[in-house]
């Protein structure tokens, strides 16, 4: 046997000298291969990776043409981060330019290139174009998405109370270098401000500076001691495309502010030259000769968004298109989130505090525990809000000013591996603003999107994905039991076979979202009772099984009214076996209409009263939700939009399509301790790594 000499076909790399570049976990899957830190060694097929124009850049770029390799010029792209790079650094997208880049008007750049060309434009991308900023101006989208959906009451009042038309000057920081590279300079800025006012003598002029500007932390271009009377300086955090809504012209030197409001459709006057001016869309005070083409708004998208920048989907690290990062924003938009300094986080155990300032998401130093009593005579502060366990502590938080917002939080539905009662540190949870999805007696935040929510082809789209990504991988909340094929049918005998799923009975679903049958007992006799000729299969909930909560039914019940009792079972497999399910609010429900089974509840659940049910409190629910949803927009709002979702270890955000897959490929077992002399302390030693796993993060 002779060894083969022939040599490998290596995989080309990306070589940098800056550690930021090769460090970023996302950077391999936005430039398609491996991103190696050090400028040596390089083969045949490598490329030569740096940031911008940066001055540290020389390095690599001598090197590179010293060695004869390409060398690719690196910046953020247009819809950049999930919310500002400072609290999430993972970048969105990327854009890589092999003859310069696109903010230097001085040379020319790989977009600029392709904006003087046609060969790229077809009909499919222009749709895309279109589709894609409609949903940035219905969704506020921008390059940083960590400001409020709308405008503060503040901001608006002020403005609204003049009644005259507005337009927007878009100030930049001091020594911006996009300024000198849009062949600008400092001194255009009062050139800008004077002929706004001048060109619009009857309108409100709106200045944006950076909020550092008025912090003092960063200079800007204008005195904001001598302002014009008809002038009004903004630091907000305003999402571009809220403060666009209301101006009629949009005045900048170099800032991509001009490119939002081009997107929002509004008149663009540029001092300076940025990449989006030159192609007939905007009124420019200079002339670029190398900028020979006009271009339509479509046109220019399509080309710096879609074919000019590259996407990788921050929970999967991934490659993707546009149209996925879009999902990812819009959802995150769709719902109010809590914002704030402070969170006050009100009666959690000691387990619960080593997740909970993730998914409140303002951090672990901005989060503080208080006790419920505490609530009373707090010393509260300007931009706290506060933060309870479900409806656990409703009665001490009526102490809580009505400025103060506050926030309810509970399990979410693809939880975790593991149960709840165990200790094992949820993935998901929800937070609510209005009430709480399990708590009938009231609307909640799920409700009120649901009921309202026009539900575009997107979100049905990634509803349906998602719907048959959890059917596909065999998931449930907890994701517990014993995997295997069930017999019920056969046993059967062609009778109809019921699964009836239990629950926890001092759970607060069943205590706020069941006002009539309330107990496991009392739904086996009903069911029973009005299936007398079925084959009912009764299901314990797994924290009873495993003797963590009660809820356990009578002997003499089961004998009556079951045909069968499973316990270490998947519920999945359950489901999978049977014809219908009949429950009081378990989310074992929500899980059989994912797979098209028929469901009737005795309760209140949130899946109920949207024409997916069969509701014995029909009457109830109608008067309040009254609307038939499709299932994939049920399941589009619940996974996608209402809960949160947290990955472990890291503690970063993450989405219900990445838990899915992180579930699926774990090793799943049963949690289910059996009895016997060693299984209390078998639980207890449990609950112990599950209390270390969560506190050391």
């Amino acid at each position: 046997m002779t060894e083969d000499t022939t040599d490998k076909v290596q995989a080309p790399r990306a070589l940098t000298s800056s550690s930021g570049i090769a460090g970023d976990a996302l950077m391999a899957a936005l430039l398609g291969r491996e991103v190696r830190k050090g400028l040596s060694g390089a083969r045949d097929g490598d490329v030569v990776v740096g940031w911008g124009q940066k001055e540290n850049t020389e390095k690599a770029r001598t090197y590179a043409k010293r060695r004869n390799l390409e060398y690719w010029r690196l910046e953020d792209g247009f819809l950049g981060y999930l919310s500002h790079p400072s609290s999430d650094g993972r970048r969105l997208s990327l854009v890589v330019d092999k003859s310069g880049i696109y903010y230097d008007a001085h040379t020319p750049s790989d977009l600029e290139g392709l904006l003087n060309r046609d060969d790229w434009i077809t009909d499919d991308l222009l749709a895309r174009s279109r589709d894609a900023m409609a949903r940035i101006r219905r969704w506020r989208l921008s390059k940083y998405n960590h400001a409020p959906f709308d405008i503060s009451p503040d901001l608006r009042e002020k403005l609204n109370a003049f009644k005259g038309p507005k337009v927007l000057v878009v100030d930049q920081t001091f020594a911006d270098q996009s300024i000198q590279y849009g062949m600008a300079n400092d001194g255009m800025f009062m050139e800008m401000m004077q002929t706004a006012l001048e060109e619009n003598p009857t309108s409100l002029v709106l200045v944006k500076v950076h909020p550092d500007v008025l912090a003092g932390t960063k200079k800007g271009h204008f005195d904001l001691e001598r302002a014009h009377e008809r002038v009004m300086f903004i630091a907000d955090d305003v999402a571009p495309q809220a403060l666009m809504e209301r101006v009629d012209h949009v005045y900048v030197v170099t800032s991509q502010m001009g490119l939002e409001g081009l997107i929002a459709g509004k008149k663009v006057t540029c001092f300076g030259l940025p990449f989006y001016a030159g192609w007939g869309l905007t009124h420019d005070r200079q002339l670029c000769e190398a900028r020979i083409a006009n271009r339509s708004l479509e046109e220019l998208f399509a080309a710096a968004f879609i074919v000019y920048s590259r996407y990788v989907d921050p929970y999967t690290g991934e490659s993707c298109e546009l149209e996925r990062i879009l999902d990812i924003l819009t959802a995150e938009r769709q719902m109010t989130r809590p914002r704030g300094k402070r969170a006050l986080a009100v009666g959690f155990s000691l387990w619960k505090r080593g997740f909970i300032p993730e998914f409140v998401g303002l951090g672990e130093k901005n989060t503080v525990f208080v006790k419920p009593q505490a609530l009373d005579g707090y010393d509260y502060q300007d931009g706290d809000i506060v933060v309870l366990w479900g409806r656990k502590h409703d009665k001490e938080a009526e102490a809580v000013p009505g400025h103060i917002p506050v926030w309810r939080m509970e399990d979410g539905f693809l939880r975790s591996v593991g149960l709840g009662s165990d200790l094992r540190r949820p993935s998901s949870l929800v937070l609510d603003r209005s009430g709480i999805y399990y708590d009938g007696r009231g609307p909640s935040d799920l409700e009120a999107f649901l009921k309202k929510h026009e539900f575009d082809r997107h979100d049905l789209a990634r509803g349906k994905a998602l719907r048959k990504a959890v059917l596909g991988a065999r998931v449930s909340k907890y994701n517990v039991g014993t995997s295997g094929s069930l017999d019920f049918r056969a046993k059967a005998g062609g009778k109809p076979v019921i699964l009836v799923p239990g629950q926890v009975e001092a759970d607060a679903s069943i205590k706020l979202g069941s006002p009539e049958v309330k107990t496991n007992a009392e739904l086996l006799e009903a069911v029973h009772q009005s299936n007398s000729d079925a084959y009912i299969i009764y299901k314990p909930h797994p924290d009873v099984v495993s003797g963590n909560r009660e809820g356990a039914v009578p002997q003499d019940v089961l004998d009556r009214c079951t045909s069968e009792v499973v316990v270490d079972a998947d519920i999945i497999d359950c489901l999978e076996a049977v014809d219908c399910v009949h429950t009081m609010t378990s989310l074992t429900g929500f899980e059989a209409i994912l797979r098209g089974i028929k469901v009737t509840t005795y309760g209140m659940p949130f899946y109920a009263g949207w024409g997916l049910t069969t509701d014995q409190l029909g009457a109830r629910l109608g008067e309040r939700r009254g609307r038939d949803l499709p299932l994939d927009g049920l399941v589009y709002g619940l996974l996608c939009v209402y809960a949160r979702y947290v990955q472990w270890p890291g503690g970063k955000s993450y989405g219900p399509e990445a838990l899915v897959a992180d579930i699926a490929a774990m090793e799943r077992g049963s949690s289910v301790i059996s009895g016997g002399p060693v299984a209390s302390v078998s639980k207890l030693a449990r609950k112990a790594m599950y209390i270390a796993e969560a506190l050391l993060r």
